[in-house]
């Protein structure tokens, strides 16, 4: 078994026909490109159970030869793909169902026996060629133009693949981001597999959550941070896709918990490698998330609070004005996502994604400082232990706290519960599954709140505009909804802190 390393971009066809004259590739190209033509048909049960295992099958014709692949799904810290992979030559197209019994996946291999069948073809002109760079590292350069065919569906498929052969992954970032300060080009987000099963299936588009990741229990600092990061980077850039292509809402949402997820990783790095790495990165996340915020802020407000005020009412008078304001904070809503379009859509996002993944590709390398190298296992004591008492110095007064208090205790609350994400495979067990779920409620809770007092922020920012009768008195129902609203809420939060404090911290 080998296992790949590469590096996933995608382009347009321009570009990829010009790529390789870019000075950073150029400097690293040797020999001589060698153009084929891979097809490639990937195979699946009709209930997908290799792809619900983790796995997939595909045999490729590349050129004259045939080829038999198994690959796992693996793992990913930014654009960089690194997964288990078996692969035979063959004589012919027909899968040969011996060497499948002798990969891990046997047992799947042997339940699907019999009823395999073609689910999609990729179909690429591929070329490639090796590159050298000064310190030693080979790896291998493959531009691949083609598409992916899943019955009568067609996507177009333009890609550049940079394989590792040996050495340092870290060089691969590197180039990626000198070719993207120049060229339109965006992290992989799918692997073809991945994207030839969302071609083929009818299933709908939904945001992408954070992952529930495995540690070793000897996992050093450095793979933990890059494993949580690398997770964050997807969240970010999987739900950022779709926010570009006008889908908003809840992708808003998971886009900026992706953000303050991977912040939180970069703040807790920054104390052992040094802010001076961390800042433009932060600097960056600081400006996405600013322009993800607002639409999220208005869209909270549209399609959630006043919904809930018009449900309160009974005169149909009040439930029109209501309508009317509504109508106005709807049609910012439409402005605001615009902007988030614009910036999920943007070459700035993706130089953002590249340099992050670049830096969590160090933190796990040989050459990476010595704190990375030590067991994760007593780090997280140490964090955890000093987030759990920021917030407890936060929540003990929570119901006689200001709002501006209890944002303070949301915060402190937030922080701790994406470090203990972060940390908690190394503490499996009920305990922890007990503590993240009451922590998880104590945030809602408190992030409810935060939503009350943001609806009052933006109708201060509506009353200039707010010059008709209707839309006037449309506001001041909402004020008096959020203003009853708030007195429920912080009871609400006040049980969820003691229900939070009942829970036993699991590092301990």
């Amino acid at each position: 078994m080998a296992t790949e390393v590469e590096l996933k971009l995608t382009t347009d066809l321009e570009s990829l026909a010009t790529v390789r004259r870019h000075p950073a590739l150029a400097a690293v190209l040797r020999g001589r490109a060698r153009t084929t033509k891979d097809v490639s048909t990937y195979y699946d049960t009709r209930s997908g159970e290799l792809r619900k295992a983790g796995v997939a099958l595909r045999v490729r014709r590349s050129g004259q030869r045939w080829l038999q692949t198994v690959k796992e799904a693996g793992d990913r810290v930014g654009a960089l793909h690194r997964r288990p992979e078996y692969e035979w030559t063959m004589h012919t197209s027909r899968i040969d169902t011996g060497k499948l019994s002798t990969t891990p996946w046997r047992s799947i291999f042997e339940a699907t026996a019999g009823r395999l069948r073609p689910v999609f073809v990729t179909a690429v002109d591929r070329t490639s060629q090796p590159l050298a760079f000064a310190d030693g590292t080979r790896a291998t350069l493959c531009l691949d133009a083609g598409e992916i065919r899943a019955g009568r569906k067609r996507a177009p498929l333009t890609e550049i693949e940079i394989e590792l052969v040996q050495g340092e992954p870290r060089l691969l970032h590197e180039l990626a981001l000198s070719l993207a300060a120049d060229l339109p080009l965006a992290m992989a987000q799918a692997s073809k597999a991945e994207r030839g099963y969302a071609l083929a299936s009818r299933a709908q588009r939904l945001p992408l959550r954070a992952r529930k990741l495995a540690l070793a229990p000897n996992a050093s600092v450095g793979n933990a941070l890059a494993r949580f990061g690398g997770d964050c980077l997807i969240q970010i850039g999987v739900n950022a896709q779709s926010v570009a292509a006008g889908v908003d809402g809840e992708f808003v949402h998971q886009a900026r918990v992706g953000i303050r997820r991977l912040r939180a990783l970069l703040n807790l790095a920054a104390g052992l490698i040094g802010g001076a790495t961390i800042k433009p990165l932060v600097q960056e996340l600081q400006w996405l998330s600013t322009a993800l915020g607002a639409a999220r802020d208005w869209d909270v407000f549209a399609s959630a609070t006043l919904p809930a005020v018009s449900r309160t009412l009974r005169h149909p008078p009040s439930r029109r004005d209501v309508g009317t304001l509504r109508g106005r904070v709807t049609r910012l809503r439409h402005a605001h996502f615009a902007e988030a379009s614009a910036a999920a859509a943007s070459a700035r996002l993706q130089r953002l994604l590249l340099a992050s993944a670049a830096l969590l590709a160090s933190l796990e390398s040989p050459a990476a400082v010595p704190a990375m190298r030590v067991q994760a296992k007593n780090l997280a004591k140490e964090v955890l232990e000093r987030r759990a008492r920021r917030l407890d110095k936060r929540g003990v007064h929570l119901r006689r706290a200001s709002p501006a208090e209890r944002h303070v205790a949301r915060i402190a609350a937030k922080k701790l519960r994406y470090v203990a994400e972060m940390f908690a495979p190394l503490f499996p067990g009920s305990r922890t599954k007990a503590y993240l779920s009451a922590l998880a409620k104590l945030q809602g809770a408190l992030g409810h709140l935060n939503d009350l007092a943001t609806g009052e922020r933006l109708l201060d920012q509506l009353a200039p505009d707010a010059r008709t009768e209707k839309l006037v008195h449309g506001a001041g129902i909402a004020r008096g909804w959020l203003s009853g609203a708030e007195a429920w809420a912080v009871t609400d939060a006040d049980r969820m802190w003691r229900n939070f404090t009942k829970c036993k911290p699991f590092w301990r």
